[in-house]
């Protein structure tokens, strides 16, 4: 087991094969202005969400760094059962007078505990090449595996198409753009007549205009999807357009959208923006609808 925040050196081979993802994540040509330079914030949030295998690049700061060792991350305790903070606790040498190395192009194992129960513990395992401007790095292993979170009001929805939701959920928590956007894509086609009644409900119970029903009843029809793009425009009540953005739009967007003529950046970029889109309108409409009913029942007692 390596010391803390300590590094490994790989073989020339491996750091060649290591930086194949890197080029076709990032692009070659990608300039060093527009990267972030590397802090213990960024390497907090890197470990906390990025999936194993995803690339992240940053540009070197101008000291360079010893380690990847930070001293905190936050995570749900399994035993605390909420967000806690996890330190490592590990002791370190003090190594006075000695030269502090720079990072160098290997391997990192990092380990946290819990600061309350102190019973439940985080391992990371980061690969990292470091050239002479940037600093690569990934996850290829994560104890204990990382969950997928998953929208409860969404799931619900979507339980009679809970196969394709899965999969979509999974491709995108992984970095899969082309296949998180096919599978979001067909979960939106499966689901747009669904999603349309808790609309019109919504609508109805609300005391909308007309001119929201009659839009609504038209993305039922057979018109070509470039008018229903600009129909759906037209059939969302402005409290579910936050900012004015319409997110039924949107997603009629994606439904006249090809996958196969996307770059995998933008696969998973329209994947994040159709969870988005799903999650807020289905979340909000239940809640909308709970808040009636809970509403209607409390109104009936007096």
């Amino acid at each position: 087991m390596l010391a803390a925040g300590a590094s490994v050196q790989l073989p020339a081979h491996a750091l060649w094969v290591g930086l194949i993802p890197v080029l076709a994540l990032l692009g070659s040509s990608m300039s060093t202005d527009d990267l972030f330079i590397l802090t213990d914030a960024d390497i907090k949030i890197f470990l906390e969400t990025a999936p194993l295998y995803a690339w992240r690049q940053f540009k070197k700061p101008r000291v360079n760094r010893s380690s990847l060792h930070i001293n905190e991350i936050d995570s749900h305790c399994e035993i605390c059962g909420q967000m806690r903070p996890f330190h490592d606790l590990r002791a370190r040498g003090g190594g006075a007078g000695m030269p502090i190395p720079a990072l160098q192009a290997g391997t990192s194992e990092l380990h946290f505990t819990c600061v309350s129960c102190k019973k439940s513990h985080r391992t990371y395992l980061i690969e990292h090449v470091v050239d002479e401007d940037t600093i690569k790095v990934q996850k290829f292993g994560e104890l204990p595996r990382g969950s997928i979170p998953r929208d409860k009001a969404l799931q619900k929805f979507l339980k009679d198409d809970r196969d394709n939701y899965e999969k979509a959920v999974v491709c995108l928590s992984n970095e899969y753009g082309v296949a998180a956007f096919a599978y979001f894509r067909r979960v939106v086609e499966n689901n747009i007549n669904r999603l349309l009644d808790l609309l019109q409900d919504d609508a109805e119970a609300s005391g909308e205009d007309t001119e929201t029903l009659k839009a609504i009843c038209a993305l039922r029809g057979d018109s070509p999807m470039s008018d229903k793009i600009k129909v759906a425009n037209l059939a969302l009540p402005n409290h579910l357009q936050p900012e004015g953005l319409n997110p039924l739009g949107r997603l009629y967007q994606v439904l006249s959208e090809g996958v196969h003529s996307l770059s995998e950046e933008d696969c998973l970029d329209k994947a994040q923006a159709t969870s988005s889109c799903l999650v807020f309108l289905v979340s909000e409409l239940a809640s909308r609808k709970e808040h009636r009913s809970r509403f209607k029942s409390m109104v009936g007692r007096l």
